[in-house]
Order: C-alpha cells, then structure tokens, then sequence
C-alpha cells in the first residue's frame, strides 16, 4: 500500500479547522477513508500409529483443539459436520481433538448487585465472556439428543476429518479415543499439536483453537478466571494469553493461529504470538454460539488449493466467516493480522502515546466512549480510537502520528477485515484494551504491557 499522500491529510485537516462544537464527526472523511484513497487503487497420551501415507509431507495440516467440556457440546458434531462437507484437499490433513461432556443445567453466579459488566459498569451474571446469559431467552447448547453412535459420546478423541458430504453422521476417522482430558491445560494443547505434527507433517501448519474466548481480559475481581480461552468445566481450567503462546512455542510455532472463539482478536493477543505464529485469524466481537461456517471456509479453500499462502489461507476463512452469517443478517467480525509487522506497530503506537498524553484528557476519553466496542470486555477497536482522535485534536503532531501508525496497520499488520452489520461498519480489524473502568493491574503479564506504553496510556486515562 502506498503512504498516504499529503494532500489527502491537508484536505481532511481543512475540514477539521472549524471550532470542535461546530463539527458533524460522522461526516468527516475517516483516517481509512484517507488511507484507502492514497492507495493506487506436562501431558502424556498414546501416539496412534498413523498410515504410512499419513506421514507423507502434505502442503498443510490444519490443527483444531475443540473444547467442547461446557455449554457448547453440541457444536462439536455440528462443526465437525461443516468440515466433512468439503472434508481436506488431496494436500491438506484436518485434525481434531474433540472434547464433549453431558448435558447439565447451566447455572450462573448470583452476584450482588449484578455479575457480568460493560465497561460502563452494567450488565446481567454470566459466567464469563462469551457464555449464553440467562437473560437472552437463548437454550443452552451442552450435548442432547444424541442422532447416532458416532455423535453419542463423551470425552476426549481425535479424528482425522474426511469428505462425506451433507451427512448427519460423522464419518471422519477416530484416530484415538483419550478418555477424560483436561482441555483447559495448555500443556495439552502443545501434546496435541506435537502429536499432530509428528503423524501428519506437512509444510506449513494452521491451529484453531474453538471454545469460549475472553481476549487477554481477566475481568473484575468478581470473575476469578474470565481470560483467554478453552475452558474446561470440568476442570475449571482454562488457558490464559501467555499460557497460549507458550503452548504453541511447545509445538514448534504454526503459520496460522486462529480463534473459533469470542473477543480474541485483541492486540495483546496477537503480540503475545508474535514469535510464534506468522498470522493470527479472530473475531474482535463475540462469535454467535455457530461460530465459524467451517463449510464455506473449506469450501476457499478447496477454491485456491494451488496457491494457499498463509495470507490466502487466512483470507479463506475470514471470508468464509463473512459468507456464513452475512445472509443471517447477523453482526459480526473477522480478522486476520500478520504478527510480523507488530513490534513497529507497538513501537509506533508508544510514540503515539507519548502525545496523546499531552492531550486534554477529556477529549481522550470522549474518543474512547465513542469507539466501537466488543462484548463488555473492556476491548474498543484500536483504528476507530485512534481515527476518532485524529478528528478531534488540534494537534498536528499528534494527527502526523496517527497517520504514520494507521499507515503502518494497514500497509504491514492487517491481512483481511470482513465485518457483517452496520454496528460493526467501523470495526477494522484489532481489538485493545480500552476500558471504562479502573485499570487492571493483570494487564502487567502480558509482553504487550512489559515491551510498550499502553499499559501507561490506560492507567493515565483510567485515573481520576
């Protein structure tokens, strides 16, 4: 992508010379707008034995930890239906862990004064981001009425995915059946892919990881383990940001990390990766209990199986997410982000910082306020803030900064945005931590907090 050209930034500056009460911010062009115009145009388990056919070096082998131990069981056959229909090219593998557990009621915790809050400090009790509220007239989805006996099961197994077209049945192949596994322990995850990688090498790698997600986020101190992903609910285990990263550094790193969850697509998360996966894929937004459309992802995939890229690969499910629920008139976002541009987007961003604290903090905050938003999570979309700043400060170094990190998001960070809806026509693809509430000080586990400045920029913002 080419750097934005001056003239587009003097002629939006033009329009952001009238006094701050007099201006329609909705009508001013947006600092994509601009850009867009400036381009030209611990864990042991068995090892299987797999077919010596098997262990033929393919193009790719697609890795998916399904964690189905809570209320989303039933997904498990459903989406492992989606992926029978195309099932693998003739150079990919598609390999699961799947984990389901038996239907229990719900429950959800009675917290004085109410559980689960935005970041304006209201909302109902759930368990934790992503999970069904009880307010929501919504069923729960744990496993129930069981069609066959290759859906009527608990447990943990692995399957090797193949084609059997539109059938109820699963007719992949059971690789291993594991019995009861913790699938909140990231040592786990790593076993999985070490063993998937022995048994099915191929020369590039995408992991999915498909459960509940919560960002990097913990949460009030009401939430005592509302941050990350794949929660168990048998072992109350799940597995945080830094956890996640280490249990793909275990494996030996991936091309593709992507999240069938909600609210993972966050900076903190992505740069918690860097080092160990090329892409992440993720929703900014919580995911719809169908999460991905796995079908109209494969179905991509198997469209440009002579050239899957890391990028197209990436490409092939945020557009497939799109193609599934943009007919379901359902808000929605999907992202794909190249890790490696990430340590001078920080770098970048801590410039930005350093000026933005020079700035009238209440014009900061009423940006924030005005920023989309994801899932009470405290996550605001990173581009919308910072577009929203550039529109109201009088500061042209600060307006020169924003341009420079918005250059760099879209020309070295950003692979693919899709979004479905108007409520998300502003959300361009990276989540952050943005809340309304005091800072939470878990915020310092991350690299993210320890490498750059926005832990300070939040604690400034957030005081009073």
């Amino acid at each position: 992508m080419k750097k934005l050209d001056i003239s587009k930034l003097l002629l939006a500056s033009a329009f952001l010379a009238a006094p701050a009460a007099a201006l329609d911010f909705d009508s001013l062009p947006s600092v994509k707008d601009i850009v867009s115009q400036a381009k030209s145009s611990e864990v042991s388990v068995p090892a299987a034995s797999a077919a010596q056919d098997d262990r033929t070096v393919k193009e790719w082998t697609i890795m998916v930890f399904i964690n189905g131990k809570n209320n989303l069981s039933s997904y498990v056959i459903q989406d492992m239906n989606e992926m029978e229909v195309f099932g693998p090219t003739d150079n990919i593998n598609i390999v699961t862990q799947s984990a389901r557990m038996k239907y229990t009621q719900p429950s959800y915790p009675s917290y004085p004064g109410g559980g689960y809050y935005d970041d304006w400090g209201y909302g109902s009790p759930v368990p934790h981001p992503g999970w069904p509220n009880p307010n929501w007239n919504m069923p729960p989805m744990m496993m129930k009425d069981a069609r066959d006996a290759s859906t009527d099961w608990t447990g943990t197994r692995r399957y090797l995915i193949v084609k059997d077209g539109d059938n109820a049945s699963l007719s992949s192949t059971l690789l291993q059946d594991l019995g009861s596994v913790d699938m909140g322990d990231w040592r786990q995850l790593a076993e999985f892919g070490k063993w998937v990688k022995a048994n099915y090498p191929a020369k590039k790698y995408m992991l999915i990881g498909w459960n509940h997600g919560s960002g990097w986020e913990k949460g009030l101190d009401l939430f005592p383990a509302v941050k990350g992903i794949s929660y168990d609910d048998e072992t109350n285990n799940h597995i945080s940001t830094p956890q996640l990263a280490q249990a793909i550094r275990e494996m030996g790193g991936v091309d593709i990390y992507a999240s069938d969850a909600c609210l993972m697509q966050m900076a903190e998360v992505a740069y918690e990766l860097r080092d160990t996966a090329k892409i992440t894929v993720g929703s900014e937004e919580n995911e719809p209990g169908d999460g991905w459309g796995y079908h109209e992802f494969l179905s991509r995939v198997h469209s440009n199986r002579d050239g899957l890229t890391p990028e197209v690969m990436a490409a092939a499910a945020v557009q497939g997410y799109k193609a599934f629920y943009a007919p379901k008139g359902t808000a929605t976002t999907q992202s794909a982000i190249r890790t490696s541009g990430l340590a001078k987007y920080r770098a970048l961003l801590d410039q930005w910082t350093d000026l933005a604290m020079k700035e009238d903090k209440a014009m900061l905050t009423a940006a924030r306020g005005a920023a989309v938003g994801f899932g009470g999570a405290g996550s605001k979309d990173l581009t919308h803030f910072m577009e929203l700043v550039h529109a109201r400060t009088q500061n042209a170094a600060l307006k020169a900064k924003t341009v420079e990190v918005m250059n760099h998001f879209y020309d070295k960070v950003l692979v693919d945005n899709a979004t479905t809806g108007a409520k998300f026509a502003k959300a361009y693809g990276l989540g952050v931590y943005l809340p309304g509430y005091s800072f939470d000080a878990d915020y310092n586990e991350l690299a993210w907090s320890r490498e750059g400045k926005w832990d300070e920029f939040m604690q400034w913002l957030t005081a009073k």
